[in-house]
């Protein structure tokens, strides 16, 4: 099984897990397969499933300083989790097949591979296991081993934040 990382919102309080978007009240279990909920939700795509990453970076989830910062407040953190996925059926095929590359329900038992723009790709899967979250060292680490540049791919992020807050100063 190959390992993913995922985003999560942690509750510094009691150390709960909650997604960052879509079903972000539900806590999310350590340790116990969850099942994705088909949850259309305002303002994102239809694409139900978890998503998952084979890089622990999401550098348009980033704040203008680069750092990932919570936006739920002080009493949460954003922590990266190391997860496994269920990879029991490869749904790939199918979903390239369809006009939108993805499914707009969870697949059943299984798994596709999603490129987003900028050629990311995801695991979006039915299920996943987190298996622990890791600590920024470790992160770096996975990041460093893979000879990932994390500065270089958070400059276009940051480029663009740059330039949509210079217009707002104009009051373009």
């Amino acid at each position: 099984m190959e390992k993913t990382y995922k985003l999560f919102e942690q509750d510094t309080r009691n150390g709960k897990l909650y997604p960052l978007f879509i079903g972000k009240k539900e806590e999310t279990l350590i340790d116990v397969w969850v099942h994705a909920e088909h949850i259309p939700t305002k303002g994102f795509s239809v694409r139900s499933g978890w998503h998952c990453g084979f890089i622990p970076d999401a550098p348009w989830l980033k704040a203008f300083d680069g750092s990932y910062k919570s936006q739920r407040g002080k009493n949460f953190k954003r922590v990266w989790c190391e997860c496994e996925c269920n990879l029991e059926n490869d749904y790939t095929a199918q979903a390239q097949a369809m006009p939108k590359k993805c499914f707009e329900r969870v697949p059943d038992n299984g798994y596709y591979f999603f490129r987003e723009v900028g050629n990311r790709i995801w695991v979006i899967t039915s299920d996943i296991k987190i298996t622990r979250i890791i600590t920024e060292e470790e992160r770096q680490k996975v990041l460093s081993d893979m000879g990932y540049d994390e500065g270089k791919a958070f400059e276009k992020y940051y480029n663009a934040m740059k330039k949509r807050l210079d217009k707002k100063r104009e009051g373009v």
